[in-house]
């Protein structure tokens, strides 16, 4: 059975599929049975280890993904795949190369803030950087940026006004993505159960993707960068202000798919919405709402698409 680089990659971060995760720890109980390590092998394999596997970095306290499951033999396992990958490509090209180091935040006293779904909360960092997150957001940050960078560690939707600081470059890490600025204005949008990470640029310019230094893209004003799972990050042209329209009480919705709307209703007006056929969870909708009340946006939806909804308890039942 052959295991690419890549399936190894996405296995380690946590985004391999069901399938493809069946097929990777099939292969390494198929071959639990390797030699002992030469000496001095153990530490090489473990710095490789910890480079492969940047979701499982101890001080990163955000990250939660199916890694943290595998048990100690597929960890082993996956030491000797490390080990195939330094004999084929180098020891030193691997660990600086193929992967961006993870900045850490060891040192720093943290601070870390949660919204719940209905709720905004806008943050004001030491160097003077604002940071308006979104419902069912969290962001960790230190006390005082000290360094040679400012790094925080987000999940959720925020829109980021960047103070600029050509001396120290300002990161945004998420359980998947990596962002830098030195100072601009940008909207992130990194919701694990989107499948999707979402960079929309308003001002300034912004390098954003994977921690994998071949997989990211530079964008500017205008520009938004998505990185899908198991995708390459791809960029385009939009108009930043639909992507920032929740900091000013709108709604807009721009040809969607009704499922992902969905998604933003429990997040913006803290509900549970239902959808009861995979076709009405694939039909397409448009609309501009100023701060609307929720049963008002369901009824131009209805109106405009023919569909039904009922709603009790908070819960939101979208039918034919």
């Amino acid at each position: 059975m052959k295991i690419t680089e890549e399936e190894i990659k996405r296995y380690a971060s946590g985004h391999s599929s069901l399938e493809e995760r069946r097929r990777i720890e099939t292969w390494l109980k198929e071959n639990d049975q390797m030699a002992e390590p030469a000496p001095g092998e153990a530490e090489q394999l473990q710095s490789v280890w910890n480079r492969l596997s940047i979701n499982m970095i101890k001080d990163v306290k955000l990250v939660d993904t199916p890694i943290r499951r595998v048990n100690s033999k597929l960890l082993s396992s996956i030491g000797a795949i490390a080990a195939s990958l330094v004999m084929l490509i180098g020891l030193g090209w691997l660990a600086y190369q193929y992967v961006t180091p993870v900045p850490t935040l060891k040192n720093a006293v943290l601070k870390k803030v949660n919204t719940e779904a209905g709720q905004r909360l806008t943050v004001t960092l030491s160097d003077g950087s604002i940071i308006v997150l979104n419902g069912m957001s969290e962001l960790e940050y230190p006390e005082k940026f000290d360094g040679q960078q400012r790094l925080v560690k987000f999940r959720g939707e925020g829109f980021f006004n960047i103070a600029h600081d050509e001396s120290k470059p300002f990161i945004v890490n998420t359980d998947s993505s990596f962002t830098q600025v030195l100072g601009t204005r940008f909207n992130l949008k990194a919701y694990a159960d989107d499948g999707q990470v979402v960079m929309t640029v308003e001002r300034g310019k912004v390098r954003f993707g994977r921690y994998d230094q071949r997989d990211q893209v530079v964008l500017t004003k205008g520009m938004q960068g998505i990185m899908d799972f198991h995708k390459p990050v791809r960029s385009n042209q939009v108009l930043p202000e639909d992507a920032i329209d929740w900091t000013e009480d709108s709604f807009v919705i721009k040809n969607e798919p009704l499922a992902n709307v969905a998604k933003r209703l429990e997040r913006r007006y803290a509900v549970k919405v239902n959808i009861e056929s995979q076709s009405l969870r694939l039909l397409t909708v448009t609309g501009t709402f100023k701060n609307a009340e929720l049963e008002e946006i369901l009824h131009s939806l209805a109106f405009s698409t023919g569909i039904n909804y009922s709603m009790k308890n908070k819960t939101i039942t979208i039918r034919k």
